[in-house]
């Protein structure tokens, strides 16, 4: 009977330790608390690069000073018919525009040029109006050829200077142009009349402001009241005598004369 009770204790004793020691499956491993999400570090602001300072362009000369000097004409050439061939006699003997070259032909005008190729001497040869340009390395050019266009409608007498123009920036870009207005008529016949010389005056500053030329009014000071060429100047119908020269000469050296558009760089003058 003891022997029993001491089996029956023993058994109990070792269920006991079974439940305590537990031999059940174990439960799945505990996770770590999930903590709050760690932010991504904000990337770093981009400074942007500096926009390149805008190359600055160079202000264009004026085609005109402020203040003319005869030596302004060092580097000119006169290119014109024979009104001009009276400014070269002049020039000759009294100076005035300084180591301008004078070179001209009588008769001669833009439309002759283009029309039928007529051509300027120089040194022993013929040239054209841009081949002289060229050869005499002027960094100016003035032209007077307006009296025998008069023949010509103003609209035939520009289309005409387009022409020499283009042939001239071809070969000298750099040279300035430069057209004079022409001159009053002391006498009037036929289209040689004040009115037709104003008309093409009027087309020929036109063109000069539309096409980067530079118009000179040598005319003003040579008028009397009526638009006619003034007596005290005249020679003829229409060349004048040294007074006359003078007063071109002097209309040359007056910054006032000269008109050209701003498209070209600077101003236009009115």
């Amino acid at each position: 009977m003891k022997l029993k009770k001491s089996l029956w204790l023993l058994l109990s004793l070792w269920l006991l330790c079974l439940s305590g020691c537990g031999g059940g499956e174990s439960g799945p491993a505990a996770l770590p608390e999930a903590g709050p999400e760690t932010a991504l570090p904000a990337p770093a602001a981009l400074t942007p690069e500096p926009a390149p300072e805008p190359t600055p362009q160079p202000t264009p000369e004026p085609p005109v000073p402020e203040t003319i000097e005869e030596s302004w004409f060092d580097d000119a050439l006169f290119i014109g018919d024979s009104i001009t061939g009276m400014l070269s006699s002049y020039t000759l003997l009294n100076g005035g525009l300084g180591e301008a070259d004078i070179i001209y032909a009588n008769s001669y005008s833009c439309h002759g040029a283009v029309e039928e190729g007529t051509l300027l001497p120089y040194q022993g040869e013929k040239l054209s109006m841009a081949e002289l340009v060229e050869r005499t390395g002027a960094g100016k050019a003035f032209f007077l050829l307006a009296m025998n266009d008069l023949s010509r409608t103003p609209e035939q007498v520009t289309d005409c200077w387009a022409v020499v123009l283009e042939d001239i920036r071809s070969r000298c870009p750099d040279t300035e142009i430069f057209i004079q207005s022409g001159t009053p008529l002391f006498t009037e016949t036929g289209y040689f009349s004040n009115e037709n010389v104003e008309l093409l005056n009027e087309a020929l500053k036109e063109f000069c402001l539309e096409n980067g030329c530079v118009y000179v009014d040598i005319a003003r000071g040579l008028k009397d009241g009526d638009g006619m060429m003034q007596g005290k100047f005249s020679l003829d119908y229409a060349h004048f005598n040294g007074q006359g020269c003078q007063v071109w000469i002097d209309a040359l050296m007056d910054r006032d004369n000269y008109y050209y558009s701003q498209d070209v760089g600077t101003e236009e003058e009115t």
